[in-house]
């Protein structure tokens, strides 16, 4: 795989200088740069969905059209790019990330079951984590990230006990798959000062013996962070670094735009540090995520789709994200009936929980940032979560009437069919993590949910039939980034079991590739800028293996084989390579 390294920050300067200048003005006049032909073209404009060819110049679309009449605009100096059979569309945009954390977290020790890792059993778990305490003697905190209690051989989490056996003298900490548990060995606790008689903090629950009343090491919610403050200070250049890892990551997946969720303005910063140093490959829409109105009003844009690079469109300010409850697979989702599998510590009982102790203090921040003009976006999994957040929505709407608002809800995992209604009736858009019928599909049916809640599980056939604008994502680095991945899992519904989960909400290959293009812009207020090939629109592309409509039609199963070839962001090639999708090194081994 190759990955193309520039300033990029110079680059796309210079390009929007040249549209401004007054030269620039009959841009009909002007040869293009390079023209794209010979390929399957889609520009996932319902209009005009099929194209010969594409011309552009600088970082710019100028023409879409029959070849014969794009052809003769050239002169010596265009590069005519021979697609050779390959599908060209618009650059995959992902809707929800980490982008930061996930390429920090490549950093941490790796315990990830199968199809993304090989960690099956609490030996190998602490084995792992042994060996990097082993070769590094200095480091103050032994980190690890995304085990899931679920596929462990053992079905439990790990506790401070058995990560005590990795080390008695360092803090061990390690995060579940879903990011919404973590466990501490004993020194972690200690250092934390987490004891019997600590209370649970706000959205947060620290598991205690049932006997001795003493912390187990699990800590849902935002019980985490009590512990995660350990941690060294991850310095600016593990953080470039971290950037420049991921834009590798995101590109090779054929993704031109990744999404960000800092909590601390001063990331913006970093953002444009890595775009200047030329780690930042490619666009980049941040959301906020803060509690507080002092806090907000600590960034430097509220409108969603405010471009922070004079013009570059590389870091744009998006929606401020809440959290209103936490994950379903590791029993934080809140719910409004009970898990179908309690544990051992429930009551018969448990629904998960809200993050927010407080419903009225929720509802009123929300109501806030609505007046002010915000576009929010709220963390929704469990029926119940997406319930408190349509309630909050509805109020903060009747308080203060505001048409085009595009509120939206990520996950929205196990949205009702009722819920589909509300959410059309007060225009809020679902971004659902498609990846759930693979990845924990089985589980969901079988222990966590039962068979009828599991076939409903992010219902983007429902959101489509309810005239909703639905988004797909993969909440990197829960799992890994992966746009073949989402298309397969919206149009197959397939899970690592090879069991269909919910036939009936399937959606074609069409509406799978509008839900990271098209629906993806729009839900952020860049469609003007991106997800079609239109004249105007930004040159970002990913070329295919294979067109996803024609395999699509033919067998929907082989979607899984495309392979990402090329991603071009403003017209330059960024990625080079034959990116394999998870879903088919999974179905063929």
């Amino acid at each position: 795989m190759t990955f193309h390294y520039k300033n990029t920050r110079a680059a796309f300067g210079a390009t929007i200088a040249l549209l401004l200048s007054s030269t620039a003005i009959a841009a009909q006049e002007n040869a293009p740069d390079k023209i794209f032909f010979g390929g399957n073209i889609l520009t996932m404009n319902d209009a005009n969905l099929f194209a010969e060819s594409v011309a552009i110049e600088g970082d710019r679309i100028t023409h879409v059209g029959l070849l014969e009449d794009i052809k003769p605009l050239a002169d010596e100096s265009t590069e005519m790019v021979d697609l050779g059979g390959k599908a060209m569309l618009p650059g995959f945009i992902d809707p929800h990330g980490h982008f930061v954390s996930a390429g920090i977290s490549s950093l941490q020790v790796d315990l990830n079951p199968p199809p993304i890792g090989t960690t099956t059993n609490m030996d190998e778990l602490i084995a792992k984590l042994k060996e990097r305490a082993d070769a590094d003697s200095e480091a103050a905190v032994i980190l690890g990230t995304r085990y899931d209690d679920t596929l462990l051989a053992e079905n439990r989490h790990p506790t401070r006990e058995d990560l005590d056996q990795v080390s008695t003298t360092r803090p061990v900490i390690i995060r579940h798959i879903s990011g919404h548990v973590s466990v501490a060995n004993s020194k972690a606790l200690e250092m934390a000062g987490i004891t019997a008689d600590t209370p649970n903090p706000n959205g947060g629950r620290i598991a205690k013996d049932a006997t001795s009343g003493e912390p187990t090491g699990v800590l849902e919610g935002g019980a985490g962070g009590l512990v995660r403050s350990l941690a060294p200070e991850i310095t600016e250049k593990d953080q470039l670094a971290a950037i420049r890892k991921a834009s590798e990551m995101w590109a090779a997946s054929g993704f031109t735009t990744a999404n960000d969720q800092p909590s601390d303005p001063s990331a913006i910063d970093l953002y444009k540090q890595a775009l200047n140093s030329g780690d930042l490959l490619l666009r980049l829409t941040y959301w906020p995520r803060e509690t507080t109105v002092e806090g907000a009003e600590g960034y430097p844009a509220v409108k969603s789709g405010t471009d922070l690079t004079a013009g570059q469109n590389m870091i744009v300010h998006g929606p401020m994200k809440l959290v209103i409850d936490g994950s379903p697979q590791g029993y934080t989702a809140n719910f409004s009936q009970p898990y179908m599998t309690q544990r051992p510590q429930d009551d018969g009982n448990y629904r998960g929980f809200p993050y927010w102790d407080d419903r009225k203090a929720f509802f009123d921040y929300v109501e806030t940032l609505h007046r002010k003009g915000w576009q929010i976006t709220i963390h929704s999994n469990g029926d119940q979560g997406i319930q408190d957040t349509l309630d909050a929505f509805a109020a903060a709407q009747r308080a203060a009437p505001r048409e085009d608002a595009r509120h939206t809800i990520q996950h929205a995992q196990f949205t009702r069919p009722d819920q589909l209604n509300q959410m059309a009736a007060l225009d809020v858009h679902p971004d659902f993590f498609i990846g759930h019928t693979f990845y924990w599909g089985d589980r969901h049916k079988d222990v966590f949910f039962g068979p009828s809640r599991a076939a409903h599980m992010s219902p983007l056939k429902g959101a489509y039939e309810h005239g909703l604008t639905p988004t797909t994502h993969t909440d990197t680095p829960v799992v890994p980034i992966d746009g073949i991945q989402m298309i397969w899992s919206s149009v197959n519904r397939m899970s690592t079991g090879g069991e269909v989960i919910g036939e009936d909400q399937r959606v074609n290959p069409l509406e799978a590739l509008k839900a990271i293009t098209i629906n993806a812009a729009w839900q952020y207020f860049q469609e003007d800028i991106k997800g079609t090939l239109e004249p105007g629109k930004l040159a970002d592309f990913v070329i295919l293996s294979e067109n996803p409509l024609s395999v699509g039609h033919l067998d929907p199963m082989r979607i899984k084989d495309i392979k990402v070839l090329e991603t071009i962001v403003g017209g330059e090639t960024v990625f080079e390579g034959e990116k394999e999708s998870i879903v088919a090194r999974h179905f063929k081994n």
